[in-house]
């Protein structure tokens, strides 16, 4: 079996930022409990991904530690402890939000919902006992809900739950008291969130799960669940999980939770997320599989596991960790892990575009087993070991590493192959060219550049730098800057104006070519593993694309 990843390259040049800053936070905040909020800087290109900061702000009516919001990368995440007063204010140079006491009478929740439910937020929703959304029954809960939960306590769904916050009125999921309060285990049912805040959960001891031996605060069992703008944070548990089933979570965050998800035959699609500070910021290695997102195994139609346009910042254990899974990381920035950037064990592959990896012990490393590793235009820089085969198990390494377009440097080792079972270095495990390895023994491969990288503040190749214009696209090495759209994912589906197409390897030569969309889908299930270009003749232009195919 297959998978294809499709991306239409278009890159601009140098860009001036234009930040401006947006809360997403509670318009009222219920007495004695954490008011939760987020912050996200943006320019023209979307979210800035290159601000960060300790930023100072004035609490009136409340507290927040130090006085100070820690933006990494465009967001942050935080609480404030109101005083008690009727009112809480929280501003900066750069922003001011604003809440009000929440007086609304509270309402009991416990035992089975007996028919379809609308919780308004007009009331205060206090659940004391576990809460079951049966088959055929659907919750829905209105914008700028709070839903305050005792501990241990959970909410089952079997049926359908449907949390419609707003930008201007998110919902609140949140503790009784300073003890955590359960999770939402979504049973073969389907749970849809938008604009939501969940806030000190997974703390039931019973509903433990995987890896990371905790309670994911949402859990997907065979299901269909759907997070959009949402924020997991501050919770005892692991933010997510799924085993089995379909998860989605994007343009949202994660940060000081176990660890930010665990994933196990299933399909899972996270973009443009942030995973901060797992399992906390103190630098103090917990020693419990604290990744940042850990895969498993394979769903049955095998998609890919997907992670796109996502910011992992600080952790202490991986920032991702693949075994035995089809996984595809794109457009992502990975810094300060004490272990890996992206681990790979086991069997199966991981294909990673235009990343980088930056002050991690090894920033993309293919351990034990016999995993599958494809590296295309990124940059590792400043970690420990940059590019590595072998692992620190004596379990034996027979995968391989496929890697162009890509700089290492700076790290202490650039380019590191040994295996602990053998005591030494495996013959023919790293396929290096096109590349700045920064390393002797692949300097002179086909393709790569011996000389400094320069590189601007955001990891870019500057103009005459080493690797400028010396990709085997004819782009330069390393990042690929963005646009004003982004980057632009395709999929065989955006080629139905498609005339005629030829497909080339990375060496220019023809492989095959065809007339229609159809005849491409074709040729693409007779590719070899390994990246080839695209050239797609439309009735407007000609435009290159790129694909991985990985068996």
């Amino acid at each position: 079996m297959r998978y294809l990843q499709l991306f239409l390259f278009i890159v601009s040049s140098a860009f001036v930022h234009a930040q401006s800053f947006q809360t997403i936070a509670p318009s009222t905040f219920v007495s004695g409990r954490p008011f939760p909020f987020a912050v996200e800087v943006s320019n023209q290109f979307g979210l800035d991904n290159f601000y960060s900061s300790d930023l100072p702000v004035t609490v009136l009516g409340g507290e927040i530690p130090e006085n100070l919001i820690r933006i990494m990368k465009g967001r942050s995440m935080s609480t404030a402890l109101q005083n008690g007063s009727g009112s809480l204010s929280i501003s900066s140079p750069d922003f001011t939000l604003t809440a009000s006491e929440n007086l609304a009478q509270w309402q009991t929740h416990t035992g089975t919902i007996a028919t379809n439910e609308v919780w308004s937020n007009t009331l205060i929703h206090h659940i004391t006992a576990d809460v079951t959304i049966p088959n055929g029954a659907t919750l829905t809960i209105e914008p700028g809900s709070w839903v305050v939960i005792a501990p241990e306590v959970n909410i089952v769904v079997e049926g359908n739950l449907q949390v419609n916050g707003t930008i201007a009125e998110p919902s609140v999921f949140c503790s009784a008291s300073s003890s955590s309060w359960g999770g939402i285990l979504v049973n073969n049912g389907s749970a849809m969130f938008t604009y939501c805040f969940f806030n000190n959960g997974g703390g039931d001891y019973t509903q433990t799960f995987g890896h990371s031996n905790s309670q994911p605060v949402i859990r997907s069992n065979s299901s269909d669940v759907q997070l959009n703008h949402c924020f997991v944070f501050d919770c005892e548990g692991k933010a997510m999980a799924a085993d089995g089933g379909n998860l989605v979570f994007k343009n949202g965050g994660v940060s000081r939770c176990d660890s930010g998800g665990e994933f196990s035959n299933s399909k899972v699609t996270v973009k443009n997320t942030h995973v901060l500070e797992i399992p906390d910021g103190d630098g103090i290695l917990e020693d419990d599989d604290n990744d940042g997102f850990y895969f498993s195994g394979t769903n049955p139609q095998l998609h890919p596991y997907q992670v796109d346009s996502c910011v992992f910042m600080v952790g202490e254990d991986d920032g991702i960790d693949h075994n035995g899974s089809i996984l595809e990381v794109t457009n992502c920035w990975v810094q300060g892990f004490a272990n890996e950037g992206i681990a790979a064990s086991n069997t199966n592959s991981v294909y990673v575009f235009n990343s980088l990896f930056k002050d991690c012990e090894q920033g993309i490393e293919a351990g034990y087993g016999s995993p599958t590793i494809i590296v295309d235009h990124c940059v590792l820089v400043d970690n420990e070991y940059g590019l590595r085969f072998g692992d620190w198990y004596n379990w034996g390494c027979n995968g391989n590493i496929t890697c162009t377009n890509s700089i290492m440097w700076n790290n202490d080792d650039n380019v590191y192959n040994f295996d602990v079972q053998t005591n030494g270095p495996v013959a023919n495990a790293i396929d290096l060219t096109y590349s700045i390895p920064g390393d002797v023994e692949y300097d002179l491969a086909t393709g790569n550049v011996v000389g400094v990288p320069q590189f601007d503040s955001e990891y870019q190749l500057l103009a005459g730098s080493p690797g400028e214009g010396s990709a085997n696209d004819n782009t330069n090495m390393g990042l690929l800057a963005p646009t004003p759209n982004g980057f632009i994912e395709a999929s065989i589906s955006n080629f139905e104006k498609l005339q005629e197409f030829n497909i080339y390897n990375m060496n220019g030569q023809l492989v095959d070519c065809g007339k229609n969309e159809t005849d491409l889908l074709m040729a693409t299930r007779q590719l070899n593993n390994g990246m080839y270009l695209i050239q797609g003749l439309y009735k407007e232009s000609t435009i290159t694309h790129k694909i991985a195919v990985v068996r």
